[in-house]
């Protein structure tokens, strides 16, 4: 089995003080999961304040 780790950075705050929810797409993981990689793990952490780290292990 193949596997890849793609790593990508969301500013979680950037939204107006009104609107504290929103929804991101990423275009490269979404890219993976057309080609008929899958989303075997994911690992989340806080960087820097406004700033969260998504890890994503994909396998195909």
């Amino acid at each position: 089995m193949a596997q890849k780790v793609i790593t990508v950075n969301v500013n979680v705050y950037e939204q107006s003080v009104t609107n504290r929810h929103s929804a991101y797409e990423i275009p490269f993981v979404n890219k993976y999961l057309d080609e008929g990689w899958v989303i075997k793990e994911t690992i989340h952490s806080q960087t820097v304040s406004n700033w969260m780290n998504i890890t994503f292990i994909l396998e195909k």
